[in-house]
């Protein structure tokens, strides 16, 4: 986690994470279990800025993907890169599915190739269960 003023900024309070933005080749990680009750739903929102130094509007050179791990099971729920940069945050949620009764993980990962940096920054992330 890193604080404002760390070259980044949070979506809200004082710390947010911080995935890549190195120029080279890298992976960064960020994982969380939860456990869903038995006749639930569940869902996973977050907010995401993505600034580059890369300058192409077709090719993905750096990646972040949102997987959900639920046993031996991985399913890639959502994958962003270098081609969605934008000011400013964006909020997302995702519908777990099949989770119920479950102890899950949202994993997400972070690729860098071994030029121009991509910064991931997620910030207030939250498991909604209903």
């Amino acid at each position: 986690m890193n604080p404002n003023g760390a070259g980044e900024t949070s979506h809200s309070g004082t710390y947010y994470a911080w995935l890549d933005g190195y120029g080279t080749t890298h992976t960064d990680t960020l994982a969380q279990t939860v456990s869903v009750p038995a006749g639930c739903t569940a869902s996973v929102s977050f907010f995401i800025h993505i600034d580059t130094s890369e300058t192409t509007t077709t090719t993905q050179f750096d990646k972040l993907t949102v997987a959900l791990i639920n046993g031996t099971t991985t399913t890639t729920l959502r994958t962003f890169s270098n081609l969605n940069h934008a000011t400013g945050y964006t909020q997302v949620t995702l519908p777990l599915s099949g989770v119920a009764g479950h102890s899950v993980t949202i994993k997400f990962t972070g690729t860098e190739d071994s030029s121009l940096q991509t910064s991931f920054v997620i910030d207030d992330t939250a498991f909604s269960v209903s």
